[in-house]
């Protein structure tokens, strides 16, 4: 553990260790804030004072020490670390933390200096007490913090910006996203904020990964803690690695309410909060720090549940006046991609020929070509070898001659005139400008002759039939939804299907990226061996894996080899696991009209025979607004019995 100490030299330590990586505020904790009141006349005056002025269930108060209501009632801080508190029972009381810190505040001076005094682990409390009550500096004098001084002068803040990667379904812990914050120092401009400091709340997850991490995350089994890093270090790992677009939204806070933030930070060094995937996670945090510098906005409402990274960026933006500028940083892939679609197909195969080293730049097929058409080749190469490098698909000792080789060949040329094609246009709709991540469906149709009414709940996030602005092309995250139907000649409501976790990938390939697509599900299907019977609740484990290739305007298909297990000892035949080709075509035909056609076929295996199960099923989904769509589908399906007809009509609202 890093233990911080005033000295002369600190800011070209923490610059350092920065460098290094990634930096965790560290400082000594007090296994008990408070060893002792000092029964002294001024502490019981400052104590009657704040009781008179209600400080504990003020607002400002409940926002440095994270507190949230509890729907048993009280309050109860998101902070878990028992360090934290000069209470013992800090953590649920606000009136006896704040009795209990100003308490603190009148110990003896640490043996480890000023640093180590309450008033400076508790920073940001000290200075609103005392801006409340006016301390009398002869009866409490106040300390010094040099460690913190230091620290703040090294970061430099003159402007916070959210930064939010878009989402990555290839990490579990990315899936829907990321925010961070980033600290920008006076006359910060695009080209220098890669030099700025970023604040991050991440899981200590150690080695975990996969199935494993998964559970911890979604059990609360890992500890979050705040780190302070560069800025370019998660730059890298998002644009370059994992090809994420990051969006930055500057926010409108003044100087003071910025210190205030960072003294809340300060004080948060080291301190642990128990990590939920689905809750207490990285956007969910990022919100309890803001809103220490903005305690008048609620920033938490809505989020009662969980917390979806998109989902805090709007709860931050849904604020008037918080929001001064949003900043498009496009990914490395997506710089490729861009550069690509305006050269030729001759042109893009020279660039793909350079960067796999089966053309040198000073080839004749290069030599023939005008100098400009060189120059945007040799980069696009370039920038392709540069990708492979980031990504780890081949190693430097086989992307450094050949890079240098490229630039060699482009310095020799002269520089561009006319418009950049390098430069990526936004979006035209943001993340945060999508649907709502909720969605609740009302839906009539038939099973065969048999009509019913179904309702459905979805808390996260997207489907492909889904209006697609604002998210991801061919990704489709789908948790804890439900249906229930009930259908006219049996109107008792029974459970339709419930998807615990669902997952699609549906990346294109093409001649420079050759992404894998692939699907997962866990849930419960009802399934029918034919359309008038009431069917079997089948606990269902499904993947899939294979290919996506565009055709244009939009249209993406996919073709995956697909595996199921079935586990329910009253279906019919002992059905156990299923295995066969899928078929899927994605075509958003209009900003306002998507349609969805997907088959598929598997060979089932019983315990006496092998039987098939089959279904095609068309979709279209049509805006109404951002928020309201309508749903139509239909098609035809066979569980294992006989074939049958279903469609079905919805009304969908996300919010």
């Amino acid at each position: 553990m890093l233990r911080l100490r005033p000295s002369s030299a600190f800011a070209a330590i923490l610059f350092a260790l920065a460098v290094v990586g990634p930096w965790r505020m560290t400082a000594s904790a007090r296994e008990d804030g408070s060893a002792g009141a000092i029964h002294d006349a001024y502490l019981d005056e400052l104590i009657a004072r704040a009781r008179d002025a209600n400080l504990a269930d003020r607002r400002e108060w409940r926002a440095l020490l994270h507190y949230e209501p509890r729907l048993a009632g009280g309050v109860s801080s998101v902070i878990d670390s028992r360090s934290f508190f000069a209470s013992p029972d800090g953590k649920t009381d606000p009136q006896a933390e704040l009795e209990a810190t100003l308490t603190s505040f009148f110990e003896p001076m640490p043996a480890g200096g000023p640093d180590d005094s309450a008033q400076c682990l508790r920073i940001a409390r000290y200075h609103w007490l005392r801006d409340e009550l006016q301390f009398d500096s002869a009866r409490l004098p106040e300390r010094p913090c040099p460690a913190f001084e230091a620290w703040y002068r090294t970061l430099d803040p003159a402007q916070i910006t959210l930064a939010y990667p878009s989402a990555y379904l290839n990490n579990p812990s990315s899936m829907f996203g990321h925010t961070l914050l980033r600290i920008d120092p006076p006359g910060q401009s695009d080209q220098t904020r890669l030099l700025s400091f970023a604040i991050n709340f991440a899981a200590d997850t150690g080695p975990d990964g996969g199935a494993l991490f998964a559970v911890k995350g979604l059990a609360g089994g890992y500890r979050g803690y705040f780190s302070v890093m560069p800025y370019y270090e998660k730059v890298s790992q998002y644009s370059d690695i994992e090809n994420r677009d990051i969006w930055e939204y500057q926010l409108n806070l003044t100087p003071d309410q910025i210190r205030r933030m960072l003294q809340s930070l300060w004080e948060l060094r080291d301190q642990y909060v128990d990590y939920y995937f689905l809750s207490t996670n990285c956007s969910y945090l990022l919100l309890s720090l803001i809103n220490t510098a903005r305690p008048d906005l609620d920033l938490k409402r809505g989020l009662w549940l969980y917390a979806i990274p998109v989902d805090t960026v709007r709860s931050i933006l849904r604020d008037q006046g918080l929001l001064k500028r949003v900043v498009y940083r496009p990914s490395g892939m997506t710089q490729i991609k861009n550069l690509r679609d305006h050269m030729s197909a001759s042109d893009r195969q020279l660039a793909l020929a350079l960067a796999d080293g089966r053309l040198e730049p000073q080839s004749p097929a290069m030599a023939d070509l005008r100098p400009e058409d060189q120059a945007r080749i040799l980069e696009l190469a370039q920038s392709l070898l540069q990708y492979r490098l980031n990504t780890g698909e081949e190693g430097r000792d086989v992307v450094a001659p050949r890079s240098l080789r490229l630039l060699q060949a482009r310095a020799a040329l002269s520089d561009l005139s006319g418009p950049d094609p390098r430069r990526v246009e936004p979006p035209a709709v943001r993340p945060d400008e999508g649907h709502e991540s909720v969605r609740l469906n009302l839906s009539v149709g038939m099973t065969g002759s048999n009509p019913f009414v179904e309702l459905g709940l979805r808390p996260a996030y997207h489907d492909l039939v889904d209006p697609p602005a604002g998210y991801p092309p061919g990704a489709e995250i789908e948790i804890l939804g439900v249906r229930a139907r009930s259908y006219f000649d049996d109107p008792l409501p029974r459970l339709e299907d419930f998807t615990a976790a669902g997952i699609k990938s549906m990346a294109v390939r093409d001649d420079f990226f050759q992404p894998i697509s692939w699907r997962a599900k866990v849930g419960v299907e009802r399934f029918r061996e034919e359309a008038s019977d009431a069917g079997w609740l089948v606990g269902v484990v499904e993947g899939g894996v294979g290919g996506t290739w565009s055709l244009g305007d939009g249209a993406i298909v996919s073709a995956l080899l697909g595996g199921s297990l079935f586990a329910d000892r009253d279906w019919p035949e002992d059905r156990i696991a299923g295995l066969g080709p899928e078929l899927g075509l994605s075509w958003p035909i209009t900003p306002w009209w998507t349609t969805r056609l997907e088959g598929r076929w598997q060979a089932v295996a019983g315990s006496d025979r092998i039987g098939d199960r089959y279904g095609v099923q068309l979709s279209q989904g049509f805006r109404l607004g951002r928020n309201l769509s309508l749903r139509l589908d239909g098609g035809l399906r066979n569980d294992g019995g006989d074939a049958f007809a279903e469609w079905m009509s919805s009304l969908q609202w996300y919010f």
